[in-house]
């Protein structure tokens, strides 16, 4: 069961975008291997089956705020936001509302 809002980590184009929803979701344009963290750190993998069906696979381990700290920083470097040694998140739901603005960059 995913927990909503989720952060999407696109492992093709490198970025991340944000979705409190499905649709906003279906929207991402998403591949095979893209992974998910919803609101309860909860972290999922696309993947496809035989029929070429794709869905969530719930992973065991939760998502580590600290390193999601370090993604985070590499991919508003990457977009050009300066001082982002300054970035940090305390929560999760910090780190939803950072991916949110970034989006916004």
């Amino acid at each position: 069961m995913i927990h909503w809002p989720v952060i999407i980590m696109c492992e093709q184009g490198g970025y991340y975008a944000w979705a409190d929803g499905p649709e906003l979701l279906a929207e991402q344009g998403l591949w095979v291997g893209d992974r998910l963290i919803d609101s309860q750190g909860g972290t999922h993998i696309l993947s496809q089956q035989n029929d070429d069906t794709l869905y969530w696979q719930r992973q065991l381990e939760l998502v580590s705020l600290a390193e999601l700290n370090i993604e985070l920083k590499l991919y508003a470097a990457s977009l050009g936001v300066c001082c982002t040694a300054k970035l940090v998140t305390r929560t999760l739901a910090d780190a939803m509302a950072l991916v949110a603005w970034l989006e916004l960059q």
